[in-house]
């Protein structure tokens, strides 16, 4: 996860047929999202009036260590894998200045395991990239700014929990979401407001999968790997939030959030719109060393997907990191988290540990709901923080990025409704 303002992204693919993660008998793991923050993270709030202009060009270099349990051979044979690899290259940019403000991120994959030769990759560095984000904004007043351009959407905070791979309800595109639009945002010490307009995702962007290369994960075409897989687009979405502190002293805050998403969806076989409601409320708290975050939230999708078969209905694809998956249409979802820094004293690091768990509830009877418990460490150099190690222990169920054979219907129908385990480490250099 990365700092400040308001991010986006975009993305544009080639045709294929053949996922980045391997297909449904299979271990798959997303390439890690954004660095998670040294606290539990809440969006910034409006950018403070400065006197002069500045500029600032970056780059980050990661690599990435996974030891998966779960995963499985070439004969199908259960097998502990482990693979040591590179991660992304991000480059950089942001300006800031009395009345405007704008930042843009790009990003590149590929010659890692997650892209390899098994998954119809060449395996060279920059064979899947994408913009991840791309904006400008205006300061209306100090209170008061509105952006445009590829952003994240403002459905209660950017990230729910401390995970370099966010949490289950990125799986299911509520979490860091990139699209493009406008979004006006007013922030004071006790009070965010913030509502978006965003005509559609931002376009998908180099890699080989139909629709899916791109960095959230976004309502997409899918793959011709991908059972019953739907032809759909999110279109005219309205977003919005307001955040209010309930206390808010120096050593103590608690923030209750409520959201609200409603857009329609468009479904390219039946040429019919469908409609996606979608509802969230959290409380966000701190005291002293110690933060933690809970959340639930309501889905409801009708895709108007084709056939008679009303399952057809109660499922959807979705696509990101340039692969696509089903996931359930209807259903609930449960978060929750407690982190707590931690005192290193002489260390060169600081450090981050945190706990979480979510649960994402189906409404069908024979759908099994998808869950996953992380447990993880953020190591954070003191020296101006250009060096970052993340470490995660995650155990899942029915969850896409975790164990073998359940990446494609994990958060539809459901896998083998088996607990799986894996380790991970991120590891980079922070230009």
């Amino acid at each position: 996860m990365l700092p400040v303002i308001a991010p986006v992204i975009l993305a544009a693919s080639a045709p294929a047929t053949i996922p980045a993660c391997p297909a449904e008998a299979t271990t798959c793991a997303a390439p890690a999202a954004e660095p998670a923050p040294s606290v539990l993270p809440v969006e910034a709030s409006q950018p403070e009036t400065e006197t002069k202009s500045k500029l600032k060009i970056g780059a980050a270099l990661r690599g990435r260590f996974d030891l998966r349990f779960n995963d499985v051979g070439s004969a199908g044979q259960r097998r502990t894998s482990n693979h040591l690899s590179f991660d992304t290259l991000a480059l950089t940019a942001d300006y800031d200045s009395p009345k405007f403000f704008g930042a843009a991120q790009y990003r590149f994959y590929g010659a890692s395991f997650i892209y390899g030769k098994n998954g119809g990759y060449e395996g060279y560095p920059g064979e899947v990239q994408f913009l991840m984000y791309a904006y400008a904004g205006a300061k209306l007043s100090k209170e008061d700014s509105v952006t445009i351009g590829i952003q994240p959407v403002p459905f209660d905070d950017r990230y729910w929990g401390s995970s370099i791979l966010d949490d289950l309800g990125f799986v299911y595109g509520m979490e860091e979401v990139y699209n493009l639009g406008i979004k006006y945002k007013r922030q004071t010490s006790d009070l965010r407001v913030e509502l978006g307009l965003f005509p559609g995702s931002g376009p998908a962007v180099m890699g080989i999968s139909r629709d899916a290369a791109r960095y959230s994960t976004n309502i997409a075409r899918a793959d011709s790997y991908v059972p019953n897989g739907s032809q759909n687009d999110e279109r005219k979405m309205v977003i919005g939030n307001v955040q209010y502190a309930l206390v808010n002293q120096p050593n103590t805050t608690l923030k209750a959030t409520a959201s609200a998403w409603v857009s329609s969806i468009y479904n390219f076989d039946t040429r019919k719109e469908g409609s996606k409601h979608l509802f969230a409320f959290s409380l966000t708290g701190s005291h002293g060393p110690w933060n933690a975050k809970a959340l639930v939230a309501r889905q409801d999708i009708d895709p108007r997907n084709p056939g008679t078969d009303p399952g057809r209905n109660d499922m959807i694809t979705v696509g990101g990191f340039d692969s696509s998956y089903n996931i359930a249409a209807k259903g609930t979802y449960a978060f929750g988290e407690i982190g707590r820094t931690i005192d290193t004293g002489k260390l060169p690091f600081d450090l981050l540990v945190y706990a979480n768990y979510g649960r994402f509830m189906k409404d069908v009877a024979g759908f099994k709901d998808s869950e996953r418990f992380d447990l993880g460490a953020v190591w954070t150099a003191k020296n101006k923080g250009k060096v970052k190690v993340y470490s995660e222990f995650l155990l899942g169920r029915n969850d896409p990025y975790v164990g073998a054979g359940q990446f494609i219907s994990g958060a539809a129908q459901g896998g083998d409704n088996k607990w799986k385990a894996a380790f991970m480490m991120i590891f980079g250099y922070y230009f």
